[in-house]
């Protein structure tokens, strides 16, 4: 089950880079703001990857690996609503 998991967290991850690249060309405020975006979904993209890695190879207590996966996804979601506050402020 733990292949599975990866897998899907491996999956995950490719699809926020390849969100990523298909905001990238966007250029002027339109294209800040959907980089920001596109950088808050690869964040939480990666959260899971770094949350499935770290409760398989870091020795310590799950709750404290799952608080830092926490710790990144809203650091992710900051970035997305960053990004639309860019379209919404200008």
């Amino acid at each position: 089950m733990e292949n599975i998991t990866i897998l899907f967290d491996i999956l995950i991850a490719i699809l926020s880079l390849w969100v990523l690249t298909k905001l990238l060309p966007f250029s002027g405020l339109l294209g800040k703001s959907l980089k920001t975006i596109g950088y808050g979904i690869v964040v939480i993209g990666f959260s899971q990857l770094i949350e499935t890695l770290g409760l398989i190879l870091i020795k310590t207590s799950p709750a404290i690996i799952e608080n830092i996966h926490r710790l990144i996804l809203t650091l992710g979601f900051i970035l997305i609503v960053l990004g639309f506050r860019k379209l919404l402020v200008k």
